[in-house]
């Protein structure tokens, strides 16, 4: 797939839901806790980096989104999610390397530390 501005803030919208949505459907404290740092990073990187998006775009904004159902909660959905954070990051940090968004390619990987971070977190239970 190829990226655009549109399926990258799409993306990051649809992660973050999910991430919020597992948050409140566990029953695990420690899930609770990783998880919930994780949507609160996750929305401060949908907002800094759609902005940043509009910044290299000359101030262009950014289309439709694309929403997505999250998934009902279990064991799986959360490992998705973090298996889906991690190729995501990886992904646009390949795309804003060939676009030249050195600061994107930044916040891509301060996301894929976000999930190495909420990864580790989730095995503390």
């Amino acid at each position: 797939m190829v990226l655009t501005a549109e399926l990258i803030q799409s993306k990051l919208f649809n992660l973050y839901l999910a991430a919020h949505k597992l948050h409140l459907d566990t029953r695990s404290y420690s899930q609770h806790k990783a998880l919930g740092e994780l949507y609160e990073g996750l929305l401060g990187f949908t907002d800094s980096i759609s902005e940043i998006l509009m910044g290299y775009q000359g101030g262009k904004r950014i289309g439709k989104l694309m929403p997505e159902s999250p998934a009902i909660y279990s064991l799986e959905a959360v490992d998705k999610l973090i298996e889906d954070v991690l190729s995501f990051s990886y992904e646009l940090y390949e795309w804003a390397e060939t676009k030249k968004y050195c600061d994107v390619e930044n916040k891509a990987q301060d996301l894929s530390g976000l999930f190495a971070s909420t990864k580790y977190k989730l095995t503390l239970s």
